[in-house]
């Protein structure tokens, strides 16, 4: 009896120790796989930071924060430290929560400001472009982009459970404002928007025509999702071409 009592504590104690060790060996995987190798000391956005934002303001307010990171992973260019004259500039566009900051994402402000004008002839219009295909880290005033739109799709395609077609609904618009900064409000999310675009979307305001921007408003107000494309140089886009499972499918 006294041997097997022995036995059950010995038991009891081998497995005790054992989930003490995975606890700690689950402890220090983030320091293994760091150690032996080069950091580097970066600026990381810890919430997000408004267009306009000076990049003194963003550290003083705790938007951006400095990590180490394994040096390997690091881009070119990345934001290392805020001096007095890197504190001056301002964010460009909004700098969303997790990015690791750039250099060129803070300009001066009169480049800012400029932003503001609206061309003439032109009309400034705030979309909301659905996450998680929204485009506006990579966005500037002055970038150009294709606007695509996935329609709520006709009845006979939703009864036989075909995706609704996707087209290119304006080619090329100039953009003036990204985030926060736009001439007027992001237009309220509807019921066909469903509740993860409502949560999370990128505010892009575009210079558009009369014409186009009285097509932006019906299609936010038909509940269409808008979907934006950063144009690139020497890239033509075809505002007539639309997608659709049976295109799809006869590729």
């Amino acid at each position: 009896m006294g041997r097997r009592v022995i036995a059950i504590v010995i038991a009891l104690f081998v497995a005790l120790f054992g989930a003490f060790g995975v606890v700690a060996y689950a402890q220090g995987a983030d320091s293994r796989a760091v150690a032996g190798q080069a950091t580097q000391s970066v600026y990381i956005a810890k919430a997000e930071v408004p267009m306009g934002t000076s990049a003194a303001q963003a550290v003083a307010q705790q938007l951006i924060v400095q990590q180490r990171v394994v040096a390997r992973g690091v881009p070119a260019g990345t934001l290392t430290e805020v001096g007095a004259q890197t504190g001056a500039l301002v964010a460009t566009s909004v700098i969303l929560p997790g990015e690791i900051v750039l250099a060129s994402r803070f300009g001066s402000l009169p480049d800012v400001t400029k932003t503001q004008v609206i061309p003439a002839g032109m009309i400034a219009i705030t979309v909301s472009l659905t996450d998680p295909e929204r485009i506006a880290p990579l966005l500037t005033p002055q970038s150009h982009i294709v606007i695509f739109d996935t329609a709520g799709g006709s009845t006979s395609e939703k009864a036989g459970g075909a995706a609704p077609p996707t087209r290119v609904l304006l080619a090329d618009v100039e953009v003036i404002g990204v985030g926060d900064m736009t001439a007027q409000p992001a237009p309220s999310p509807t019921p066909a928007q469903g509740s993860q675009a409502a949560s999370a979307s990128a505010l892009v305001t575009v210079a558009v025509s009369p014409a186009d921007a009285q097509l932006l408003v019906h299609e936010v107000q038909a509940g269409n999702l808008l979907y934006g494309g950063l144009l690139g140089s020497k890239v033509t886009v075809d505002p007539k071409h639309v997608v659709n499972d049976a295109s799809i499918l006869s590729h």
